[in-house]
């Protein structure tokens, strides 16, 4: 993002200045009436000279016994002043601020005063990036790359402390049917469903992504193959029950899964997730709507409490769900 696309959301508020000459409660009305930290200091022919901020006043208390508030603005601002200028990147600038320690920087277009940015402001439009560059923008799950760096994250863990970890990839069953039939608007519906879908019917702290397209992962953090496998076909049967109200007309879905977990010779987690994707395709091939599961350590105990406590334990071969028939 670039500075001009940052002052694009403020609308259309004019930049405050004041004159050097101006008094310290000149420079305080103003910065009370606009809401606002700092001005611009600018001369009789619009040229920045300074920045002051209420900082400035602050010190300035100390500084001036007497006569406060007639003190000119020029006695206190900062003359050594770092601009930037529309073109300018936003991250970059941020880390200029930080490493410069200024909380107050101008905005300049061929040398004229056009905005004042704050680092408040710049840390909020950050923060804001950040969250856009991990989610996917349609379902607002984790997006590929921040789901494989929990998936790194989770390795480790399981590495440290000994832990069972499992991956499952679900690919919704002929997706390709339902934008050809309905159209792609209803596509992103079916889509969006199924990303709620997980997020209610899974664990706080299970990871959710979506990889691509039609294809969605899940991450069970503390859990052995089992366990997983269990959601999973809990799943299958939540999604086969949904019936998708679109603009385009009504819906049904189901998907296929595959599953497995990290055993001590998983190297990262793109061997895991190949290994899962492997399994996945798999369930296609026997037919979809079902799980294709692998255990790399068969004599892993289920963990108790996992979603049903008074369920047997799953076998981790494939088991084949009804299908779900369209009428």
């Amino acid at each position: 993002m670039l500075i001009r696309e940052l002052l694009a959301k403020r609308g259309d508020a004019p930049v405050q200045t004041i004159e050097p000459e101006c008094t310290l409660f000149d420079l305080s009305v103003k910065l009370r009436k606009h809401d606002i930290g700092a001005l611009l200091v600018v001369d009789g022919r619009n040229t920045v000279v300074g920045v002051v901020s209420e900082r400035d006043v602050v010190r300035a208390i100390t500084k001036f016994d007497d006569g406060l508030v007639r003190t000119p603005v020029a006695d206190i601002m900062t003359r050594s002043v770092i601009t930037c200028a529309p073109g300018d990147d936003v991250v970059d600038t941020l880390e200029l601020m930080n490493r410069k320690h200024i909380r107050h920087m101008p905005v300049l277009d061929q040398g004229k005063p056009l905005a004042m940015i704050s680092i408040r402001e710049f840390d909020s439009i950050c923060r804001h990036l950040q969250v856009q560059s991990r989610t996917d923008e349609l379902t607002g799950l984790a997006n590929r790359r921040y789901f494989l760096e929990m998936l790194e994250t989770e390795i480790a863990r399981s590495r440290r402390y000994h832990t069972p970890l499992s991956l499952a990839i679900l690919d919704i069953d002929h997706f390709k049917h339902i934008n050809d039939t309905l159209g792609h608007d209803a596509g992103d519906t079916v889509l969006c469903d199924l990303g709620k879908l997980l997020v209610r019917e899974l664990r706080t702290f299970d990871g959710i992504g979506r990889l691509g397209g039609e294809e969605f992962a899940i991450l069970f953090a503390n859990t052995p193959a089992a366990n997983a496998k269990l959601a999973c076909e809990r799943l299958i049967s939540a999604i086969r029950a949904r019936e998708v109200i679109t603009s385009d007309g009504s819906t049904r879905y189901t998907a296929s899964f595959g599953l497995t977990d990290a055993g001590t010779d998983t190297p990262d987690g793109q061997a895991l997730l190949k290994a899962a994707d492997k399994l996945l395709y798999q369930a296609k091939n026997e037919g979809r709507n079902r799980v294709v599961a692998r255990q790399t350590d068969p004599q892993s105990d289920p963990m108790p409490g996992f979603h049903d406590s008074t369920s047997p334990t799953a076998s981790c071969e494939a088991r084949e769900v009804t299908p779900y028939t369209a009428t």
